[in-house]
C-alpha cells in the first residue's frame, strides 16, 4: 500500500516537473504574452467569487435596511464588466501565444535536427517514431498546452474561491461538499487515466487504422488495390482493428458512466441537504437572504470547475507526454557534431586523397560486420568504380567516407588527417553526392538544383546547363525554372522517375565539390541514355575525385580503378583489364552481364 502511494506521488511529482518545464518553454517563446496570461487567467477565475460576494452583500443590505449601497453596485458592475471583457482578451492573447509557441517549437525541432549529423539516428525505429510524433503534432500540441494548462489553473482558483465563499456561510457545509466531491474527483481522474492508458496501449491498432485507410486512397498503392480488388480486404482489417480498440475503450466508458452516476447522486443529496440547512438558517435569522445566491451559485461553480479540472488535467497529461518526447528529442547528443577543438584545416597541399586502413563497421545494436578490414587509397582526381553483389557493403562504405556514420575500427584519413578529428561540416563540404534514394524536394525546379550550393550565386543559365548535361532539357520538356515540382502544393508538376533522377544528377554536379559520390544514380534511366550521361559526367569531372557504385559493369571501363567488394571485404582493387586477368570473382560477374548481349 505504501509502495503504491509512493509510486503515485512520484508520478504526480514528475507530472508537476514536466508541467513546470513546459511553462518555462512557453515563457521563453513569448515572455510578454506569457506574463499577461499569468495575470489575466487567475483574475478571470477569481472574478465569479468576487461578483457573487458583492451581490450577496448588496442583497443582504437591501433586505435589512432597504437602502442601495452605490459603492457596492459600482464595484459589482466593475467585476461584471471585467469578467466579460477579459474572456475575449484572453482568447486573443492565447492565439498570439500559440503562434509564438508553435514557431518556437518547430524551429527548435529543425535546429536540433541540424545538430544530429550521423544517419544512425534516422535509421532507429524508436527515434523515427518519436520524431514523427514530435514533428507531426508540433502544429497543434502548443494549443492544447495553453488551453488545458491555463484551464486547470483557472478551474483550481475558481474551485478554491467558491469553497472559501461557502466556508464564509458555514464551515461545516463547505467540508461536507468537499468530502462529497473529492472522492468523485479522484476516481474520475483515475478513470480518465485508465482510459488514456487504454488508448496508448492501442496506439499500434490506431496506426493500423490510419494505414488501412490510406492504403485505398494513396497513389503509391491504389494501382494494386484496383488490380487485385483489395477494398474488402482492407475494410475487413479496418473493422477488426476498430473493434479491438472500441471494446477496450467501452469498458472504461461504462465504468466511468456508472461511477459518475453513483457519485453525482451522492453529491446531489449532499447539496440538497446543505441547501435545506442554509434555508433553515435564513429563516432563523442566522444568515442573510443573499446566502441563497451564494450557495446556489457556488455549488454550480464548484461542480463545473471540479469536472473541468479532471477532464483538462487528463487532456493536459496527454499533452505533457508529448512534451516529454519533445524534451527527450532536444536532449539527444551527437558526438560527431561536436566541432570544438577539431582540426578544420582542409587545404593541405599537395593532396594525398582518401585512405582507408583496416576499417571495419557494424550497424548499431547488431553484431554482424558489414565491412571487414577494408583498406585502399584513392588519389586526388581518380575515378573509382565500386562493384559487388547486393549486401556487399558498397553503400555503407561511401556513407562512412561522407561521415554519415562513425566507423568502428581502423582509420580513414583525408590528406593524411583522421576524418574523425575534422570539423564535420567543413569535411562534408568537400563532397557532393547523388544517392540511390535521392531526394525529391517539393520546391521549384531552380531550387531543386541550386539547393546543393546556397553560398555561390549562380545564374539561371548555369542551372539550365547542368540540367541539360544531366539529360534534362527544359526547352524540350517545356518546363520553366519556376515550375513547382511534386504534387504536395498547388500548381505542382510531377516528374517521372527518370526525370527526377536527372534533376538529382544536375543537383550533384551543380555543387562543384572536389569529391563526387554516385550511388547507382542512373538506375531509373535506360542503358543507352545512362552510358551517354555517364560519359559526359566523367568528362565534366576531370579534375574531381569520383567514386561511383554501379551494378552495370559496362560502365567500369571508364574508371581508373575498380574496387570489388564481397561480403564486406575488398577482394580486388585494380584497373578493369588487370582484374579480368587476375580476379576470377570479378571476371565471373562481368561475364554474367556481358554474355546475354553476345
Amino acid at each position: 500500500m505504501v509502495k503504491k502511494i509512493r509510486e503515485k506521488l512520484s508520478v504526480f511529482s514528475n507530472y508537476l516537473k514536466l508541467y513546470k518545464k513546459s511553462l518555462r518553454l512557453v515563457l521563453d517563446a513569448s515572455p510578454v504574452f506569457s506574463v499577461m496570461m499569468l495575470i489575466l487567467v487567475p483574475m478571470q477565475a477569481a472574478l465569479p467569487a468576487a461578483t457573487i460576494y458583492l451581490a450577496n452583500y448588496l442583497i443582504n443590505e437591501m433586505s435589512e435596511s432597504g437602502n442601495v449601497v452605490n459603492t457596492v453596485v459600482i464595484f459589482w458592475g466593475i467585476t461584471f464588466l471585467l469578467g466579460n471583457v477579459i474572456s475575449p482578451f484572453i482568447t486573443f492573447i492565447q492565439g498570439k501565444l500559440t503562434d509564438d509557441l508553435t514557431y518556437h517549437l518547430n524551429m527548435s525541432i529543425m535546429k536540433k535536427s541540424e545538430s544530429l549529423q550521423t544517419i544512425h539516428f534516422f535509421e532507429n525505429s524508436e527515434f523515427l517514431n518519436n520524431i514523427e510524433l514530435v514533428s507531426s503534432e508540433a502544429s497543434w500540441r502548443p494549443v492544447n498546452l495553453l488551453v488545458f494548462g491555463t484551464s486547470i489553473i483557472g478551474s483550481l482558483i475558481t474551485f478554491v474561491s467558491m469553497i472559501v465563499l461557502l466556508a464564509g456561510l458555514n464551515m461545516f457545509i463547505a467540508l461536507i461538499l468537499l468530502v462529497a466531491l473529492l472522492p468523485q474527483v479522484i476516481l474520475a481522474y483515475k478513470i480518465q487515466q485508465q482510459a488514456f492508458e487504454t488508448l496508448v496501449s492501442n496506439t499500434e491498432d490506431s496506426r493500423k487504422l490510419n494505414y488501412y485507410t490510406k492504403a485505398v486512397i494513396e497513389s503509391k498503392t491504389i494501382k494494386e488495390v484496383w488490380l487485385f480488388n483489395l477494398y474488402q480486404f482492407f475494410q475487413e482489417k479496418y473493422k477488426q482493428a476498430f473493434h479491438r480498440i472500441k471494446n477496450s475503450v467501452d469498458k472504461n466508458r461504462n465504468k466511468q458512466a456508472i461511477t459518475s452516476i453513483v457519485f453525482l447522486i451522492f453529491t446531489s443529496l449532499a447539496s440538497v441537504w446543505s441547501f435545506m440547512y442554509i434555508v433553515n438558517d435564513i429563516q432563523r435569522g442566522r444568515l442573510g437572504v443573499g446566502s441563497i445566491l451564494v450557495f446556489s451559485s457556488s455549488v454550480i461553480y464548484i461542480l463545473q470547475s471540479s469536472t473541468r479540472f479532471v477532464e483538462d488535467s487528463s487532456l493536459l497529461y496527454d499533452t505533457l507526454l508529448y512534451m516529454d518526447k519533445y524534451f527527450t528529442f532536444l536532449s539527444l547528443a551527437d558526438k560527431s557534431a561536436d566541432t570544438k577543438e577539431r582540426d578544420v584545416s582542409l587545404t593541405r597541399e599537395p593532396s594525398t586523397g582518401l585512405t582507408l586502413q583496416d576499417v571495419s563497421f557494424k550497424y548499431p545494436n547488431t553484431d554482424h560486420l558489414v565491412l571487414k578490414n577494408v583498406s585502399f587509397s584513392v588519389a586526388e582526381g581518380e575515378k573509382i568504380a565500386v562493384v559487388g553483389a547486393n549486401g556487399a557493403g558498397k553503400s555503407t562504405l561511401v556513407k562512412l567516407l561522407m561521415r554519415l556514420y562513425s566507423y568502428g575500427e581502423g582509420t580513414i584519413t583525408f590528406d593524411g588527417v583522421d576524418i574523425e578529428t575534422m570539423d564535420i561540416l567543413a569535411y562534408r563540404n568537400k563532397f557532393s553526392a547523388v544517392f540511390q534514394d535521392y531526394a525529391k524536394f517539393n520546391l521549384s525546379l531552380r531550387e531543386n538544383v541550386m539547393i546543393s550550393d546556397l553560398v555561390n550565386n549562380h545564374s539561371d543559365e548555369s542551372v539550365r546547363m547542368y540540367l541539360k548535361q544531366s539529360g534534362f532539357d527544359t526547352k524540350e520538356l517545356n518546363i520553366g525554372l519556376d515550375q513547382q515540382l511534386g504534387v504536395k502544393f498547388s500548381d505542382g508538376r510531377e516528374l517521372s522517375g527518370g526525370q527526377w533522377q536527372k534533376v538529382a544528377l544536375a543537383r550533384g554536379m551543380y555543387a562543384d565539390r572536389s569529391i563526387l559520390i554516385l550511388d547507382e544514380p542512373t538506375a531509373s534511366i535506360d542503358v543507352q541514355t545512362e552510358y551517354e550521361l555517364f560519359t559526359r559526367f566523367i568528362e565534366m569531372s576531370k579534375d574531381k575525385t569520383v567514386l561511383f557504385i554501379t551494378h552495370r559493369l559496362s560502365l567500369v571501363k571508364q574508371a581508373d580503378k575498380v574496387l570489388v567488394l564481397k561480403d564486406g571485404e575488398v577482394v580486388g582493387f585494380d584497373h578493369h583489364d588487370a582484374l579480368m586477368d587476375t580476379n576470377s570473382y570479378y571476371r565471373r560477374m562481368y561475364e554474367m552481364q556481358a554474355n546475354p548481349y553476345k
